[in-house]
């Protein structure tokens, strides 16, 4: 019993610092060496007084990705899918709280601060820039479409060929 209260509290500790989701827990507390059946015991506490909250987890950090470290919900998908083991929820959460309106104007800023940024960029070069930031082939082939992008990649051209 005293192994299942010291566990409670060191569990407390971590999810009091940030928001965590229940495989973080359950990762730090099988590195301090508790067994199965204590870990599950502390799960099931800090699910019921609501300290662990995949979903809430989900939305908080898709939010906070758009606005600190913005890139395209491949990648989105593969980072959270880090934390959160549901991928379910994952795409569930990224469908309600990143629209693709929204990843196409982040997508936009990306190119129009690599267009910026650069002498010279070709649109295979934009086009695997915006890849690298987990952009999918729609949103780039969008991003490839619009008439500014297109006149700005032919301004860097011409600029470069003289």
């Amino acid at each position: 019993m005293e192994q299942l209260e010291q566990a409670k509290a060191a569990a407390l500790k971590f999810v009091a610092a940030r928001v965590r989701t229940r495989q973080e827990v359950v990762q730090q507390l099988h590195k301090k060496g508790y067994p199965q059946e204590i870990i599950a015991a502390v799960i099931a506490f800090l699910q019921e007084y609501q300290y662990l909250d995949d979903a809430a987890y989900c939305k908080a950090w898709i939010h906070d990705k758009m606005q600190f470290h913005p890139c395209g919900r491949q990648k989105m998908a593969f980072e959270l899918a880090k934390k959160v083991p549901d991928r379910q929820l994952i795409q569930q959460s990224l469908e309600q709280y990143f629209s693709r309106e929204e990843e196409l104007e982040l997508a936009l800023a990306a190119a129009y601060k690599k267009l910026n940024g650069s002498a010279a960029v070709r649109p295979e070069q934009l086009s695997r820039f915006l890849y690298s930031k987990g952009y999918d082939g729609v949103i780039i082939a969008r991003v490839l479409d619009r008439q500014e992008i297109i006149q700005q990649l032919d301004q860097k051209q011409k600029d470069n060929n003289f």
